[in-house]
């Protein structure tokens, strides 16, 4: 059964809970308002009866198997991004440089570094630039001029036009 797993966060800690991590197949916001109303989670009652309120932090779609998954995980303020989780930074060579074969399409993309595709699509465009050949000649189509052909006798040097 799919549905949503809603995480959610503390505005202050309750003994040692500082977040929930719930689940739901209906919307979200129907389950919030149970949980507002005192019906639920029974966590989330006793921080209701203490004074505590909490905000809505992050969602995942997925089942109960996902809601299960993240709490073994455990560490939700890995998750939360009210707790100030930053995305890691990419990883590097010893040199400084950027490890292209540790890192994502996805993390490069993000970062604003060429992916791979996009590298390889740079690459062939340096090599046709350096040779003084277009990359992909069958894009390029037929020459509308032969440059073999011979045109027009040209003027002797030093004469007068």
């Amino acid at each position: 059964m799919t549905g949503t797993v809603y995480l959610l966060h503390f505005n202050e800690p309750y003994k040692h809970a500082r977040h929930y991590v719930g689940w739901t197949s209906r919307t979200v916001r129907c389950r919030l308002a149970e949980h507002e109303a005192g019906r639920g989670a029974r966590l989330l009652a006793v921080v209701r009866a203490a004074g505590i309120g909490w905000q809505l932090a992050r969602m995942w779609p997925g089942g109960r198997a996902r809601e299960r998954q993240i709490k073994r995980q455990g560490g939700h303020a890995r998750h939360c991004p009210l707790c100030g989780v930053r995305p890691r930074a990419l990883p590097r060579n010893r040199d400084g440089s950027l490890s292209r074969s540790r890192t994502t399409d996805a993390q490069k993309l993000a970062a604003g570094v060429m992916t791979a595709a996009q590298l390889a699509e740079h690459t062939a465009l340096r090599r046709g630039a350096v040779t003084g050949k277009l990359a992909r000649p069958l894009e390029r189509g037929p020459l509308t001029v032969d440059p073999w052909a011979a045109g027009p006798p040209a003027a002797p040097l030093g004469a007068a036009l």
